[in-house]
Protein backbone atom coordinates (compact mmCIF):
# COMPACT_ATOMS: atom_id res chain seq x y z
CA UNK A 1 0.00 0.00 0.00
CA UNK A 2 1.25 3.33 -1.06
CA UNK A 3 2.26 5.76 1.44
CA UNK A 4 0.05 8.71 1.74
CA UNK A 5 2.43 11.93 1.47
CA UNK A 6 1.52 15.20 2.59
CA UNK A 7 0.59 17.62 -0.34
CA UNK A 8 3.40 20.23 -1.18
CA UNK A 9 1.41 22.98 -3.45
CA UNK A 10 -1.14 24.70 -1.08
CA UNK A 11 -4.49 24.78 -1.57
CA UNK A 12 -5.28 27.59 -1.81
CA UNK A 13 -2.10 30.42 -2.53
CA UNK A 14 -2.00 34.04 -4.26
CA UNK A 15 -0.02 32.88 -7.69
CA UNK A 16 3.37 34.65 -8.34
CA UNK A 17 3.33 37.22 -11.33
CA UNK A 18 6.69 35.75 -13.09
CA UNK A 19 8.61 32.79 -13.04
CA UNK A 20 10.54 32.36 -9.93
CA UNK A 21 14.03 31.46 -10.34
CA UNK A 22 17.33 32.67 -7.80
CA UNK A 23 16.54 36.20 -9.51
CA UNK A 24 13.10 36.36 -8.67
CA UNK A 25 12.98 35.30 -5.74
CA UNK A 26 14.75 35.20 -2.29
CA UNK A 27 13.21 31.56 -1.39
CA UNK A 28 15.38 30.04 -3.52
CA UNK A 29 18.82 31.18 -1.07
CA UNK A 30 16.97 30.39 1.68
CA UNK A 31 16.64 26.70 1.09
CA UNK A 32 20.69 26.82 -0.06
CA UNK A 33 21.12 28.70 3.93
CA UNK A 34 19.19 26.28 5.60
CA UNK A 35 20.90 22.96 3.46
CA UNK A 36 24.30 24.38 3.24
CA UNK A 37 25.19 26.45 6.65
CA UNK A 38 22.66 24.98 8.91
CA UNK A 39 22.66 21.56 7.73
CA UNK A 40 18.52 21.52 8.41
CA UNK A 41 17.37 21.46 4.53
CA UNK A 42 14.00 22.58 4.49
CA UNK A 43 11.08 20.45 3.86
CA UNK A 44 8.88 20.30 0.09
CA UNK A 45 6.18 22.83 1.54
CA UNK A 46 8.63 24.86 3.07
CA UNK A 47 10.87 25.39 0.05
CA UNK A 48 7.64 26.34 -2.01
CA UNK A 49 6.40 28.98 0.85
CA UNK A 50 9.82 30.18 1.02
CA UNK A 51 10.19 30.49 -2.65
CA UNK A 52 6.61 31.91 -3.40
CA UNK A 53 6.46 34.06 -0.26
CA UNK A 54 9.45 35.77 -0.76
CA UNK A 55 8.94 36.72 -4.56
CA UNK A 56 10.62 40.02 -5.19
CA UNK A 57 9.84 43.13 -7.44
CA UNK A 58 10.04 43.52 -10.62
CA UNK A 59 11.92 46.01 -11.58
CA UNK A 60 9.69 48.07 -13.72
CA UNK A 61 7.14 48.06 -10.08
CA UNK A 62 10.21 49.14 -8.36
CA UNK A 63 10.68 52.26 -10.93
CA UNK A 64 6.64 52.83 -10.83
CA UNK A 65 6.08 52.73 -6.97
CA UNK A 66 9.94 55.54 -6.55
CA UNK A 67 9.75 57.27 -9.63
CA UNK A 68 11.76 60.34 -8.10
CA UNK A 69 14.66 57.97 -6.53
CA UNK A 70 16.71 56.11 -8.73
CA UNK A 71 19.21 55.30 -6.23
CA UNK A 72 16.62 51.94 -5.60
CA UNK A 73 15.55 51.33 -8.93
CA UNK A 74 18.27 48.06 -8.41
CA UNK A 75 17.56 47.24 -4.86
CA UNK A 76 15.88 44.37 -4.22
CA UNK A 77 12.52 44.58 -2.50
CA UNK A 78 9.78 41.86 -1.30
CA UNK A 79 6.75 41.85 -3.29
CA UNK A 80 4.74 41.43 -0.61
CA UNK A 81 4.42 43.50 2.47
CA UNK A 82 3.00 40.63 4.96
CA UNK A 83 3.15 36.73 4.54
CA UNK A 84 0.62 34.47 5.91
CA UNK A 85 0.98 31.19 6.41
CA UNK A 86 -2.22 28.80 7.21
CA UNK A 87 -1.22 24.83 7.46
CA UNK A 88 -2.01 22.47 10.69
CA UNK A 89 -0.29 21.61 13.66
CA UNK A 90 2.57 19.90 14.13
CA UNK A 91 3.77 20.39 10.15
CA UNK A 92 7.35 22.74 10.99
CA UNK A 93 5.76 26.24 10.76
CA UNK A 94 8.27 26.81 13.77
CA UNK A 95 11.17 24.75 11.59
CA UNK A 96 10.34 27.65 8.98
CA UNK A 97 10.17 30.19 10.85
CA UNK A 98 13.58 29.61 12.80
CA UNK A 99 15.34 29.37 9.19
CA UNK A 100 14.04 32.75 8.18
CA UNK A 101 15.03 34.50 11.43
CA UNK A 102 18.54 32.70 11.14
CA UNK A 103 18.70 33.62 7.23
CA UNK A 104 17.45 37.24 7.51
CA UNK A 105 19.92 37.91 10.62
CA UNK A 106 23.13 36.18 9.16
CA UNK A 107 22.58 35.92 5.80
CA UNK A 108 20.44 38.57 4.42
CA UNK A 109 21.68 40.45 7.36
CA UNK A 110 19.21 42.79 7.88
CA UNK A 111 19.39 44.85 10.81
CA UNK A 112 16.28 44.85 12.77
CA UNK A 113 14.00 41.40 13.48
CA UNK A 114 11.24 41.51 15.66
CA UNK A 115 9.48 37.74 17.54
CA UNK A 116 6.04 38.46 18.16
CA UNK A 117 3.58 35.65 20.56
CA UNK A 118 0.65 35.85 22.41
CA UNK A 119 3.02 36.38 25.42
CA UNK A 120 6.16 37.35 25.78
CA UNK A 121 7.29 34.79 27.08
CA UNK A 122 5.93 32.16 24.06
CA UNK A 123 7.75 34.77 21.78
CA UNK A 124 10.60 34.06 24.63
CA UNK A 125 10.82 30.35 23.92
CA UNK A 126 11.33 30.81 20.53
CA UNK A 127 13.84 33.08 20.63
CA UNK A 128 15.95 31.19 23.28
CA UNK A 129 15.72 27.79 20.91
CA UNK A 130 17.17 30.41 17.74
CA UNK A 131 20.47 31.47 20.40
CA UNK A 132 21.29 28.21 21.70
CA UNK A 133 21.33 26.64 17.72
CA UNK A 134 22.92 30.03 16.55
CA UNK A 135 25.88 29.43 19.00
CA UNK A 136 26.00 25.60 18.54
CA UNK A 137 26.41 26.34 14.98
CA UNK A 138 30.04 27.22 14.35
CA UNK A 139 29.59 29.15 10.85
CA UNK A 140 26.89 31.34 12.70
CA UNK A 141 28.46 31.42 16.38
CA UNK A 142 31.42 33.40 14.59
CA UNK A 143 29.27 36.10 13.40
CA UNK A 144 27.50 36.47 16.85
CA UNK A 145 28.14 39.70 18.82
CA UNK A 146 27.53 39.77 22.28
CA UNK A 147 23.79 38.39 23.73
CA UNK A 148 22.03 40.33 26.31
CA UNK A 149 19.83 37.69 28.30
CA UNK A 150 18.43 40.71 30.38
CA UNK A 151 14.36 39.96 31.14
CA UNK A 152 12.66 42.74 28.65
CA UNK A 153 16.30 43.44 27.26
CA UNK A 154 16.36 39.82 24.76
CA UNK A 155 18.66 40.70 22.02
CA UNK A 156 20.32 37.93 19.82
CA UNK A 157 23.10 40.36 17.81
CA UNK A 158 24.64 39.17 14.11
CA UNK A 159 28.01 41.32 13.09
CA UNK A 160 24.97 43.42 11.35
CA UNK A 161 21.43 43.18 13.19
CA UNK A 162 19.59 41.99 16.18
CA UNK A 163 16.39 40.10 17.18
CA UNK A 164 14.26 40.87 19.94
CA UNK A 165 11.21 39.79 21.04
CA UNK A 166 7.69 41.56 22.19
CA UNK A 167 4.14 40.18 23.51
CA UNK A 168 0.77 41.49 22.46
CA UNK A 169 -0.50 44.66 23.50
CA UNK A 170 -1.00 47.56 22.09
CA UNK A 171 2.38 49.64 23.08
CA UNK A 172 4.38 46.61 21.69
CA UNK A 173 6.68 47.74 19.09
CA UNK A 174 5.60 51.24 19.59
CA UNK A 175 8.87 53.77 18.44
CA UNK A 176 10.61 50.41 16.73
CA UNK A 177 11.73 50.13 12.74
CA UNK A 178 11.61 46.71 12.14
CA UNK A 179 12.93 44.47 8.30
CA UNK A 180 11.06 41.59 9.53
CA UNK A 181 8.86 40.83 11.83
CA UNK A 182 7.43 37.34 12.77
CA UNK A 183 3.74 36.53 14.54
CA UNK A 184 2.76 32.83 15.62
CA UNK A 185 -0.46 31.97 15.84
CA UNK A 186 -2.52 34.61 14.88
CA UNK A 187 -5.74 33.13 15.48
CA UNK A 188 -5.41 33.77 19.38
CA UNK A 189 -5.31 37.42 18.49
CA UNK A 190 -9.14 38.26 19.58
CA UNK A 191 -8.72 42.39 18.69
CA UNK A 192 -6.68 44.58 16.92
CA UNK A 193 -4.23 46.37 19.34
CA UNK A 194 -1.33 43.88 19.20
CA UNK A 195 -1.62 43.26 15.35
CA UNK A 196 -2.08 47.28 14.67
CA UNK A 197 1.42 48.19 16.83
CA UNK A 198 3.38 45.72 15.34
CA UNK A 199 2.42 45.10 12.05
CA UNK A 200 2.99 49.20 11.53
CA UNK A 201 7.25 48.52 12.48
CA UNK A 202 7.41 47.32 8.94
CA UNK A 203 5.92 50.28 7.31
CA UNK A 204 9.16 52.33 6.67
CA UNK A 205 12.14 50.34 5.50
CA UNK A 206 12.34 49.82 1.99
CA UNK A 207 12.49 45.85 3.01
CA UNK A 208 10.06 45.76 5.80
CA UNK A 209 8.16 42.70 5.57
CA UNK A 210 5.65 40.84 8.31
CA UNK A 211 5.46 36.68 8.30
CA UNK A 212 2.24 35.24 9.90
CA UNK A 213 1.72 31.78 10.92
CA UNK A 214 -1.99 30.24 12.31
CA UNK A 215 -3.88 27.29 12.30
CA UNK A 216 -7.56 27.83 11.59
CA UNK A 217 -9.31 30.39 14.11
CA UNK A 218 -12.59 30.51 14.83
CA UNK A 219 -15.41 33.43 15.68
CA UNK A 220 -12.84 35.72 17.89
CA UNK A 221 -9.96 35.11 15.61
CA UNK A 222 -10.80 38.88 14.08
CA UNK A 223 -7.42 39.72 12.51
CA UNK A 224 -7.00 36.43 11.17
CA UNK A 225 -10.53 36.08 9.69
CA UNK A 226 -10.04 39.55 8.44
CA UNK A 227 -6.72 39.10 6.64
CA UNK A 228 -7.59 35.69 5.57
CA UNK A 229 -10.56 36.86 3.74
CA UNK A 230 -8.80 39.71 2.27
CA UNK A 231 -6.42 37.33 0.60
CA UNK A 232 -9.04 34.90 -0.78
CA UNK A 233 -11.49 37.45 -1.89
CA UNK A 234 -8.47 38.83 -4.37
CA UNK A 235 -7.54 35.28 -5.33
CA UNK A 236 -10.80 34.63 -6.22
CA UNK A 237 -11.35 37.61 -8.38
CA UNK A 238 -8.39 37.11 -9.78
CA UNK A 239 -6.88 40.80 -8.99
CA UNK A 240 -3.47 39.90 -7.35
CA UNK A 241 -1.61 41.51 -9.69
CA UNK A 242 -1.03 44.63 -6.65
CA UNK A 243 -1.62 42.44 -3.78
CA UNK A 244 0.49 43.43 -0.74
CA UNK A 245 -0.71 40.45 1.23
CA UNK A 246 0.39 36.77 0.46
CA UNK A 247 -1.44 33.97 1.64
CA UNK A 248 -0.82 29.96 1.46
CA UNK A 249 -3.49 27.87 3.13
CA UNK A 250 -2.67 24.29 3.46
CA UNK A 251 -6.39 22.82 4.24
CA UNK A 252 -8.72 20.16 3.60
CA UNK A 253 -11.43 20.84 1.34
CA UNK A 254 -14.44 21.70 3.13
CA UNK A 255 -16.44 19.45 1.32
CA UNK A 256 -14.68 16.09 2.20
CA UNK A 257 -15.31 14.11 5.42
CA UNK A 258 -12.96 14.95 8.10
CA UNK A 259 -12.17 11.13 7.66
CA UNK A 260 -11.31 11.16 4.20
CA UNK A 261 -7.03 11.06 3.86
CA UNK A 262 -7.50 13.04 0.92
CA UNK A 263 -8.12 16.08 3.39
CA UNK A 264 -5.92 15.11 5.85
CA UNK A 265 -2.90 15.54 3.16
CA UNK A 266 -4.28 18.44 1.63
CA UNK A 267 -3.70 20.25 5.16
CA UNK A 268 -0.68 18.41 6.63
CA UNK A 269 1.95 18.73 3.60
CA UNK A 270 4.61 17.21 6.49
CA UNK A 271 2.47 13.94 6.08
CA UNK A 272 4.98 10.94 5.17
CA UNK A 273 8.01 12.13 6.70
CA UNK A 274 9.19 10.97 9.78
CA UNK A 275 7.69 13.64 11.99
CA UNK A 276 4.56 12.92 10.82
CA UNK A 277 2.32 9.52 9.90
CA UNK A 278 -0.81 8.78 9.11
CA UNK A 279 -1.42 7.19 12.91
CA UNK A 280 -0.63 10.36 14.10
CA UNK A 281 -3.25 11.87 12.91
CA UNK A 282 -5.35 9.38 13.02
CA UNK A 283 -4.73 9.25 16.63
CA UNK A 284 -6.02 13.11 16.56
CA UNK A 285 -9.17 11.88 14.89
CA UNK A 286 -9.98 9.03 17.20
CA UNK A 287 -9.38 11.77 20.21
CA UNK A 288 -10.66 14.89 19.72
CA UNK A 289 -14.08 16.34 18.73
CA UNK A 290 -14.97 16.83 15.51
CA UNK A 291 -14.62 20.58 16.07
CA UNK A 292 -11.46 20.25 17.26
CA UNK A 293 -10.12 17.70 14.71
CA UNK A 294 -11.05 20.37 12.31
CA UNK A 295 -9.27 23.41 13.32
CA UNK A 296 -6.01 21.93 14.59
CA UNK A 297 -5.95 19.03 11.91
CA UNK A 298 -7.45 19.82 8.93
CA UNK A 299 -7.19 23.75 9.27
CA UNK A 300 -10.53 24.23 8.87
CA UNK A 301 -12.59 27.12 9.91
CA UNK A 302 -15.32 26.46 12.91
CA UNK A 303 -17.24 28.87 14.07
CA UNK A 304 -18.88 26.89 16.94
CA UNK A 305 -20.27 30.27 18.96
CA UNK A 306 -22.80 31.29 18.09
CA UNK A 307 -23.95 32.78 14.53
CA UNK A 308 -24.61 36.68 13.87
CA UNK A 309 -27.11 37.96 14.91
CA UNK A 310 -27.94 39.72 11.85
CA UNK A 311 -29.10 37.40 9.12
CA UNK A 312 -26.16 35.35 7.26
CA UNK A 313 -24.47 37.08 4.01
CA UNK A 314 -26.90 40.78 5.22
CA UNK A 315 -23.38 42.60 6.19
CA UNK A 316 -21.52 41.63 3.61
CA UNK A 317 -24.49 42.72 1.16
CA UNK A 318 -24.06 46.07 2.65
CA UNK A 319 -20.64 46.33 1.59
CA UNK A 320 -19.80 48.92 -0.92
CA UNK A 321 -16.11 49.87 -0.81
CA UNK A 322 -16.62 53.04 -3.04
CA UNK A 323 -20.11 54.28 -0.75
CA UNK A 324 -19.53 58.09 0.15
CA UNK A 325 -21.97 60.76 1.40
CA UNK A 326 -23.57 63.28 -0.39
CA UNK A 327 -22.30 66.56 -0.92
CA UNK A 328 -23.07 68.56 1.83
CA UNK A 329 -25.34 65.85 3.73
CA UNK A 330 -24.46 66.35 7.89
CA UNK A 331 -22.53 63.50 9.58
CA UNK A 332 -24.25 62.12 12.84
CA UNK A 333 -21.70 61.25 15.72
CA UNK A 334 -22.09 58.11 17.81
CA UNK A 335 -20.06 57.14 20.44
CA UNK A 336 -19.16 53.77 22.25
CA UNK A 337 -16.65 51.81 24.24
CA UNK A 338 -15.28 48.63 24.59
CA UNK A 339 -16.60 47.19 28.21
CA UNK A 340 -13.38 46.99 29.48
CA UNK A 341 -12.53 50.09 28.55
CA UNK A 342 -9.58 49.19 26.38
CA UNK A 343 -10.79 50.76 23.09
CA UNK A 344 -13.56 53.76 22.29
CA UNK A 345 -14.98 54.29 18.54
CA UNK A 346 -16.71 57.15 16.97
CA UNK A 347 -18.99 55.95 14.23
CA UNK A 348 -20.97 58.56 11.66
CA UNK A 349 -24.15 58.10 9.97
CA UNK A 350 -24.76 60.09 6.74
CA UNK A 351 -26.60 60.40 3.80
CA UNK A 352 -25.91 58.60 0.23
CA UNK A 353 -26.61 60.53 -2.98
CA UNK A 354 -28.87 57.48 -3.65
CA UNK A 355 -30.25 58.03 -0.35
CA UNK A 356 -29.04 55.29 1.51
CA UNK A 357 -27.56 55.33 5.03
CA UNK A 358 -23.78 55.03 4.92
CA UNK A 359 -22.10 54.08 8.32
CA UNK A 360 -18.15 54.96 8.81
CA UNK A 361 -15.82 54.29 11.64
CA UNK A 362 -14.75 57.66 12.05
CA UNK A 363 -11.80 56.55 14.97
CA UNK A 364 -10.62 52.94 16.59
CA UNK A 365 -8.06 53.63 19.03
CA UNK A 366 -7.01 51.55 22.57
CA UNK A 367 -8.31 53.27 25.69
CA UNK A 368 -10.73 56.20 26.07
CA UNK A 369 -8.39 59.62 27.44
CA UNK A 370 -8.49 60.60 23.74
CA UNK A 371 -11.99 61.05 22.65
CA UNK A 372 -12.71 63.95 23.97
CA UNK A 373 -9.75 65.93 22.35
CA UNK A 374 -10.75 64.08 19.34
CA UNK A 375 -14.33 65.40 18.90
CA UNK A 376 -13.06 68.78 19.94
CA UNK A 377 -10.28 69.10 17.11
CA UNK A 378 -13.36 68.12 15.11
CA UNK A 379 -15.43 70.54 16.38
CA UNK A 380 -13.19 73.35 15.90
CA UNK A 381 -11.90 72.32 12.57
CA UNK A 382 -14.39 70.17 10.54
CA UNK A 383 -17.53 71.93 8.68
CA UNK A 384 -19.19 68.28 9.36
CA UNK A 385 -19.32 67.98 12.74
CA UNK A 386 -21.34 69.94 14.68
CA UNK A 387 -20.77 69.10 18.37
CA UNK A 388 -23.48 66.73 18.94
CA UNK A 389 -22.94 62.83 20.13
CA UNK A 390 -25.19 60.02 20.61
CA UNK A 391 -24.54 57.54 23.65
CA UNK A 392 -25.55 55.12 25.42
CA UNK A 393 -27.04 57.22 29.12
CA UNK A 394 -27.19 54.59 31.07
CA UNK A 395 -25.76 50.78 32.47
CA UNK A 396 -23.01 51.31 29.45
CA UNK A 397 -19.84 51.78 30.06
CA UNK A 398 -19.66 54.72 27.87
CA UNK A 399 -21.52 56.66 30.35
CA UNK A 400 -17.97 57.31 32.24
CA UNK A 401 -17.23 59.79 29.33
CA UNK A 402 -20.41 62.06 29.45
CA UNK A 403 -19.29 64.41 32.29
CA UNK A 404 -15.94 64.89 30.16
CA UNK A 405 -17.64 65.21 27.03
CA UNK A 406 -20.58 67.94 28.51
CA UNK A 407 -17.36 69.92 30.21
CA UNK A 408 -15.87 69.97 26.62
CA UNK A 409 -19.14 71.74 25.50
CA UNK A 410 -19.90 68.93 23.47
CA UNK A 411 -23.82 68.08 22.84
CA UNK A 412 -24.58 64.45 24.30
CA UNK A 413 -27.49 63.17 23.13
CA UNK A 414 -28.56 60.43 25.44
CA UNK A 415 -29.58 57.47 23.95
CA UNK A 416 -31.93 54.96 26.31
CA UNK A 417 -35.25 53.38 27.08
CA UNK A 418 -37.77 53.03 24.56
CA UNK A 419 -35.36 55.02 22.03
CA UNK A 420 -32.75 51.86 23.03
CA UNK A 421 -34.69 49.62 21.60
CA UNK A 422 -36.39 51.81 18.48
CA UNK A 423 -33.20 52.24 17.62
CA UNK A 424 -31.27 48.95 17.62
CA UNK A 425 -34.70 47.83 15.76
CA UNK A 426 -34.20 50.05 12.79
CA UNK A 427 -30.25 49.25 12.84
CA UNK A 428 -30.48 45.92 12.61
CA UNK A 429 -33.59 46.23 9.76
CA UNK A 430 -31.65 48.33 7.98
CA UNK A 431 -28.94 45.90 7.24
CA UNK A 432 -31.16 42.89 7.18
CA UNK A 433 -33.21 44.57 4.39
CA UNK A 434 -29.30 45.85 2.44
CA UNK A 435 -30.51 49.41 2.53
CA UNK A 436 -27.46 50.42 4.75
CA UNK A 437 -23.72 50.80 2.83
CA UNK A 438 -20.51 50.26 4.50
CA UNK A 439 -16.74 50.04 3.59
CA UNK A 440 -15.44 47.19 5.05
CA UNK A 441 -13.69 48.32 7.86
CA UNK A 442 -12.07 45.74 9.74
CA UNK A 443 -13.23 46.48 13.34
CA UNK A 444 -16.72 47.15 12.22
CA UNK A 445 -17.32 44.08 10.09
CA UNK A 446 -15.57 41.91 13.30
CA UNK A 447 -18.01 43.58 15.53
CA UNK A 448 -21.08 42.41 13.09
CA UNK A 449 -19.91 39.42 12.97
CA UNK A 450 -20.08 38.57 16.42
CA UNK A 451 -22.84 40.45 17.09
CA UNK A 452 -25.51 39.40 19.66
CA UNK A 453 -28.56 40.80 21.01
CA UNK A 454 -29.98 41.05 24.43
CA UNK A 455 -33.87 41.65 25.52
CA UNK A 456 -35.06 42.47 28.97
CA UNK A 457 -39.55 42.36 28.63
CA UNK A 458 -40.20 44.35 25.71
CA UNK A 459 -36.44 46.12 25.90
CA UNK A 460 -33.95 44.54 22.66
CA UNK A 461 -30.35 46.23 22.68
CA UNK A 462 -26.68 44.99 21.47
CA UNK A 463 -25.25 42.05 24.49
CA UNK A 464 -21.65 43.56 25.52
CA UNK A 465 -20.99 40.24 26.97
CA UNK A 466 -22.64 37.54 24.70
CA UNK A 467 -21.31 39.24 21.18
CA UNK A 468 -17.92 37.41 20.13
CA UNK A 469 -15.05 40.12 20.90
CA UNK A 470 -15.96 43.81 21.00
CA UNK A 471 -19.59 45.00 19.45
CA UNK A 472 -19.12 48.47 20.73
CA UNK A 473 -17.95 49.46 17.11
CA UNK A 474 -21.66 48.27 15.95
CA UNK A 475 -23.41 49.89 18.99
CA UNK A 476 -21.61 52.93 17.55
CA UNK A 477 -22.92 52.75 13.95
CA UNK A 478 -26.31 52.09 15.27
CA UNK A 479 -26.45 55.11 17.88
CA UNK A 480 -25.88 57.40 14.93
CA UNK A 481 -28.35 56.01 12.55
CA UNK A 482 -30.66 56.16 15.53
CA UNK A 483 -29.05 60.36 16.04
CA UNK A 484 -29.91 61.03 12.46
CA UNK A 485 -32.98 59.75 12.53
CA UNK A 486 -33.97 62.48 15.39
CA UNK A 487 -35.49 65.68 15.18
CA UNK A 488 -33.47 68.56 15.22
CA UNK A 489 -32.73 70.41 18.69
CA UNK A 490 -34.33 73.79 18.17
CA UNK A 491 -32.79 76.78 20.20
CA UNK A 492 -34.60 77.62 22.95
CA UNK A 493 -36.94 80.53 22.16
CA UNK A 494 -35.75 84.27 23.76
CA UNK A 495 -38.77 85.38 25.79
CA UNK A 496 -39.86 88.96 25.45
CA UNK A 497 -39.24 89.56 29.52
CA UNK A 498 -35.44 88.56 28.75
CA UNK A 499 -34.88 92.03 27.41
CA UNK A 500 -37.80 94.10 28.30
CA UNK A 501 -37.75 96.12 31.41
CA UNK A 502 -39.41 94.18 34.37
CA UNK A 503 -41.03 96.36 37.21
CA UNK A 504 -42.46 94.09 40.33
CA UNK A 505 -44.59 95.39 42.29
Amino acid sequence: MATLVGSTVPRVFTPPLRELTPETSWGFDVVWFAREILRQPLSPWQEWLAIHGLELMGQGKVKELYPDDPAVWDEEIPRFKTILVLVARQNGKTHFAKTLIKWALFRKRLKYILGAAQTKNDAYELWEDIEKECDENPRLKKRMKRTSFAHGFEALRSNWGVYRIAGLDRKAGRGKTANLLYMDELREHKDWAGWSALSSTTNSPLVGFNVATSNAGDARSVVLRHLRDTATKAINEQRTETATLFMAEWSADPDLDPSDKQGWAQANPDLGSSRLTVRDIQAEFDTKTEAEFRTENLCQWVDVLAPSKFPEGSWASCLDSESRRAPGAKVHVGLDVAVDLKAAHIVGAMKRPDGLWHVELLASRPGIDWVTGWLEQRLESADWFDGEVAVQARGAPVGTLIPRLREAGLTVREWAGPDLTQGTLAFYDLVAQSKLRHRGQPALDAAATGAQDRRAGDAFMWDRSKSVGDVAPIVAATASVWLACQPEIEPPKQSAYETADLMIL
